[in-house]
């Protein structure tokens, strides 16, 4: 059994490396900074907390319970795990290099919304909802957050350690979008977000390949 130390670090740094990649929340927070005001954007990032922490809830509450009722369920959820994060880190290190070859004649504009803005017309009047909404909807959430948690609902690992890494989950999310929206509502940090996305999405790539292999290894 992994330390809770180790373990906790090793989620903590997963799930860091993956809010700072833009996606769906991001592209909201970043929308609102940008058009509205810092206000809107935290309502927003509220619902984008509520819904991790829902999703957190449903994976290490009932998924870990019925894991345990499971013989070599837990095994097969690790497996799973680990194809999927070397799913996510080849497919992040693709978009990485297509990223760097794009940036060099790519306008010094803000990320394409395009997509989200059909989505999610209206976010503006309503942050909280668009922010829940994007959260409890993205596709991706599920599958990722078996991932990383996967140790977290092996049999053995302690009820706090779990809530341990529940709560420094849904607090790095809100640090992170709340430092984004304090960032481009300045428009400094912006650029800055700009001209590292590419090595953003190369580490997280390298990063997922690595710990998708050592859960594939460790089983």
């Amino acid at each position: 059994m992994t330390p809770p130390g180790p373990l906790l670090a090793s989620i903590c740094g997963l799930y860091l490396l993956a809010v700072i990649t833009p996606g769906p929340n991001t592209f909201i927070v970043t929308r609102l900074a940008l058009s509205t005001t810092r206000r809107h954007a935290a309502r927003a990032i509220l619902g984008i907390a509520l819904g991790n922490a829902a999703w957190l809830c449903l994976i290490l509450g009932g998924v870990a319970v019925l894991l345990q009722q499971l013989p070599g369920a837990t095994r097969a959820v690790r497996y799973v795990g680990g194809l999927y994060l070397l799913y996510l880190g080849l497919k992040g290190l693709r978009s990485a290099r297509l990223a760097s070859r794009a940036s060099g004649a790519a306008p010094t504009g803000g990320p394409e919304l395009a997509p989200v803005e059909r989505a999610l017309a209206g976010e503006e009047d309503r942050p909280f909802r668009s922010g829940l909404f994007a959260s409890l909807s993205n596709p991706n959430t599920l599958p990722f957050y078996l991932s990383i948690l996967a140790p977290a609902v092996s049999p053995g690992i302690p009820l706090w350690v779990r809530g341990v890494a529940a709560a420094s989950i849904v607090s790095i999310a809100i640090a992170w979008y709340g430092t984004l929206a304090w960032g481009l509502s300045t428009g400094h940090v912006r650029r800055l977000y700009a001209r590292r996305e590419p090595l953003i999405r190369a580490l997280l790539g390298l990063v997922l390949v690595v710990y998708g292999i050592r859960l594939l290894v460790t089983g």
